[in-house]
């Protein structure tokens, strides 16, 4: 699917269905302003989709049931981790269960030295936006706000954080072992 297609579709969705959304994200958040959050991070996945074609429903809408099912899970998501996410809370869930895990469910001190250590190699953009995001309790959308980066940008940052972290870290785990 071309880019321009997929822009015509989440285009119409949002000149169609957005009222729609808002109402269904409200009756899960009973809060306008995360009801708003969530359909923006509902665009957001929508634009990072490889292909809508999948969920194109009588030939030039989105299946709204598919919409949905993000919206909810978004949502369900949100209340499982209701504390603002860290770097901790992406190795935390590769290392549930592990011998890793201290025993209050925390990660022990070393991984967490690992994860720190990490951090300071990334990239200096990817770092800083990082540090601002958990630092200042920013959500994908306020960040973007703040600073007028992109949301796409600065969640595909985030994605490219997350995996270099576990990488990382998962390395340091077998050099030491």
């Amino acid at each position: 699917m071309t880019t321009a297609k997929k822009n015509k579709l989440i285009t119409q969705l949002y000149n169609t269905q957005h009222k729609w959304l808002l109402a269904v994200s409200f009756n899960f958040t009973k809060n306008q302003e995360k009801a708003e959050e969530l359909v923006q991070n509902l665009y957001v996945q929508l634009l990072e989709m490889d292909d809508l074609s999948k969920i194109i429903y009588q030939g030039d809408s989105l299946n709204q049931h598919y919409l949905y099912k993000i919206l909810k899970s978004l949502f369900v998501k949100s209340i499982k981790h209701p504390n603002h996410p860290t770097i901790t809370l992406a190795i935390e869930e590769t290392y549930e269960g592990d011998s890793f895990m201290d025993d209050d469910g925390g990660i022990e001190h070393r991984i967490q030295g690992y994860i720190n250590e990490a951090l300071e190699q990334l990239p200096w953009f990817d770092r800083e936006l990082w540090k601002t995001y958990c630092r200042e309790n920013h959500s994908i959308m306020s960040l973007h706000k703040a600073t007028k980066i992109s949301t796409s940008t600065i969640w595909s940052s985030q994605q490219k954080l997350k995996k270099f972290v576990k990488a990382f870290v998962q390395e340091k785990i077998k050099l030491n072992e």
